[in-house]
C-alpha cells in the first residue's frame, strides 16, 4: 500500500513539475496565419517574428518580385499575407517572354523590369501609364527605316512626224535619241526587322533623255502648227474656197534657234512665214501649198521677212522647225491664197 501511495505521489509531482515548463511552451509560440494568394489560410506556430523565417518553417517559397506583410491583430496573433507577382505577355519586337508583374503597376514597369528602352518611332500597346493585370498582352513594335537612293535609266521615246517632205511611208531619222537618267531615293519602314511599307519616294532628274523624232512621209500632212480658222473650206483640189487673193511665186525654207523671233514680234514657229510685207502685210492670214498639189504647208500668218523677200527674188520663205526640214523642202514653185 505504501509503494502504491508513493508512485500516486511521485506521478503527480511530476505533473506539477511540468505543467509549467508546457505553459510556457504555449505562451511564448506566436500564431501566425498565412494568407496565400490562390491557396488556403494556414496556421503556423512559431517560436520567430521574423516573416521570412516562418514562411521558411511553413515550407513556402517567395519569387522575385512577391511581397509580404505581416499585422499583428492581437498578443503574439499574426496575420502573414503574401501578395503574389503574376506572369504578364510580353512581345518584344517580335520575341515572346514574359515578366513578372504586381498590382498597380504600369507597362512602363514593366519595360523597365525587362530592362528594354524605347527607340524614337517605337510604338508600345497598351499606354506606357496603362496598369496591367494578368490578361494583359504588352506589344512592342521596334520601328526602323532605311533610306536608299538608287540611279535608273530614262528611257527616250520615239516621236513619229508626219511631213509631206517625204513620200508616203518613207521614214527618216530627223533627231536621235538618247537615254537620261536620274536618282530615286525611297524611304522604307520596318517593323521588328521586316519590311513593311514604302514610306516616301522622291525623284531627281539628273539627264534629261532626248526624244528620237522619226519624219514619216504623209503627202496629206500639214507643216503648219497653228489652228486654222473653222470658216476655212477647201474645194475637191485642196485649194481655198473663198479667199481675197492669190500669189504664185518662188518658195524657199528657213529654220532658227528655239525662241526667235520674227521680223513683226511673233515667235519663230512652222506656221509663221516671211514675205515681203509691202505686198503681204504683217498679219495676214495664208494658205499655202505647191502649184503642183504634191505639198501642203497649210494655214499660216505673215511674220516675217528678209533680204531676198524684199527684193523680188523669193515670194515666201517658209518657217521649219529643224534646218533638215528646210533642207528637204529644198525650193518649190507655191501658191500663197491671202484669206484676209
Amino acid at each position: 500500500m505504501f509503494s502504491r501511495r508513493m508512485k500516486l505521489v511521485t506521478v503527480a509531482l511530476s505533473a506539477i513539475l511540468t505543467a509549467p515548463a508546457m505553459m510556457g511552451a504555449v505562451t511564448f509560440r506566436n500564431s501566425v496565419r498565412i494568407l496565400d494568394e490562390g491557396q488556403n489560410p494556414q496556421m503556423v506556430l512559431s517560436e520567430s517574428s521574423d516573416p521570412l523565417v516562418i514562411l521558411k518553417e511553413a515550407g513556402i517559397t517567395l519569387g522575385e518580385y512577391d511581397t509580404i506583410e505581416m499585422i499583428e491583430r492581437a498578443e503574439r496573433v499574426y496575420h502573414l499575407t503574401i501578395d503574389r507577382a503574376f506572369d504578364v505577355a510580353f512581345d518584344n519586337g517580335g520575341v515572346s517572354q514574359t515578366v513578372e508583374m504586381m498590382e498597380d503597376e504600369t507597362v512602363a514597369d514593366l519595360l523597365e523590369k525587362a530592362g528594354v528602352t524605347l527607340g524614337p518611332d517605337d510604338t508600345i500597346s497598351p499606354a506606357l501609364t496603362e496598369l496591367v493585370t494578368p490578361d494583359t498582352q504588352v506589344v512592342l513594335q521596334r520601328i526602323t527605316y532605311q533610306t536608299r537612293t538608287v540611279t535608273e535609266t530614262v528611257p527616250y521615246e520615239t516621236i513619229e512626224k508626219q511631213t509631206p517632205l517625204l513620200k508616203d511611208g518613207k521614214t527618216r531619222q530627223l533627231e536621235a535619241g538618247s537615254n537620261g537618267s536620274q536618282e530615286r531615293t525611297s524611304v522604307f519602314k520596318y517593323i521588328n526587322g521586316q519590311y513593311a511599307e514604302t514610306v516616301s519616294e522622291t525623284i531627281n532628274v539628273t539627264l534629261e533623255p532626248v526624244d528620237e523624232v522619226i519624219l514619216h512621209g504623209n503627202s496629206k500632212a500639214s507643216v503648219t502648227t497653228l489652228e486654222a480658222p473653222q470658216d476655212l473650206a477647201l474645194d475637191a483640189n485642196g485649194n481655198p474656197v473663198s479667199y481675197v487673193k492669190k500669189i504664185t511665186g518662188k518658195g524657199t525654207a528657213y529654220s532658227a534657234w528655239e525662241g526667235a523671233k520674227t521680223a513683226s514680234g511673233r515667235y519663230a514657229i512652222p506656221g509663221h512665214v516671211a514675205v515681203n510685207p509691202n505686198v503681204i502685210p504683217y498679219g495676214s492670214k495664208l494658205y499655202i501649198k505647191s502649184s503642183d498639189g504634191k505639198f501642203v504647208y497649210g494655214y499660216a500668218v505673215a511674220a516675217d521677212t528678209g533680204i531676198a523677200l524684199m527684193d523680188g527674188r523669193v515670194t515666201v520663205d517658209l518657217y521649219f522647225d529643224t534646218y533638215l526640214e528646210s533642207c528637204l523642202f529644198g525650193a518649190k514653185t507655191m501658191d500663197i491664197y491671202v484669206l484676209e
